[in-house]
């Protein structure tokens, strides 16, 4: 990586890139779900974006709307509430112990929707727990949030240093979930700032227009 960005560098390749990442990045990123999931996924999906942290604010800035709602469970990564203030929308935290591997359950979700709950944001595996909710948990939390017409976005940084059993997407549930992920994590490139956000195609124009007003572009070196 470090040879690459050298290379880019010497080349002059340090101008913006599209605010939707590089078309190479955007298939690789595609190519590689295929490889490890079997999954068909449009290049046309994939947002490049200035980390996990910048697709969570994209996606969200998309879905969110003011005084509305979004569950996530506790623990969960501590800045995640802030995404949901900042749009003035709310987080609701619910509750997880050890009975549910400090993951919501399809029940949870259930028991906390309201009247102005939007959506559901997970992470499998998760920061602080590292617990990664099982295949027919997430599937049976994907159809209570499909039925009440909400948004799921499941964050996947970690999903390639998963060891409770074989890592698995939620993009494998269907094109209507949202997956984020990150180069921070497994490939070590916490300073780098480059993530991804695989999205709804009718959720992608609108991620492009933000993109483009609040990041500009992902970083050309990265």
């Amino acid at each position: 990586v470090q040879a690459a960005a050298r290379r880019a560098i010497d080349a002059g390749l340090t101008q913006y890139t599209p605010a939707l990442g590089t078309d190479a990045l955007r298939e690789a990123i595609a190519a590689d779900y295929a490889r490890r999931f079997q999954l068909a996924i449009d290049p046309e999906r994939v947002v490049v974006t200035a980390g996990a942290s910048g697709a969570l604010l994209l996606a969200l800035s998309a879905l969110l709307e003011r005084d509305r709602t979004l569950l996530m469970p506790d623990p969960s990564y501590p800045c995640n509430r802030h995404f949901a203030a900042v749009l003035e929308g709310r987080a609701q935290l619910l509750p997880c112990g050890p009975q549910t591997r400090f993951q919501p359950t399809a029940a949870a979700v259930d028991a906390a929707w309201g009247p102005q709950t939007a959506g559901v944001l997970l992470a499998s595996p998760s920061n602080p727990t590292g617990t990664s909710i099982e295949p027919p948990v997430l599937a049976a939390i994907a159809d209570r949030v499909r039925a009440r017409s909400g948004f799921l976005i499941v964050d996947e940084i970690y999903q390639g240093l998963s060891y409770d059993h074989p890592p698995s997407t939620v993009l494998s549930l269907g094109e209507d979930a949202l997956a984020l992920a990150s180069f921070s994590k497994y490939f070590s490139m916490t300073g780098w700032r480059l993530g991804w956000l695989v999205a709804p195609r009718g959720v992608v124009p609108a991620l492009e227009k933000l993109a483009q007003n609040l990041f500009i572009c992902p970083s050309a070196i990265a």
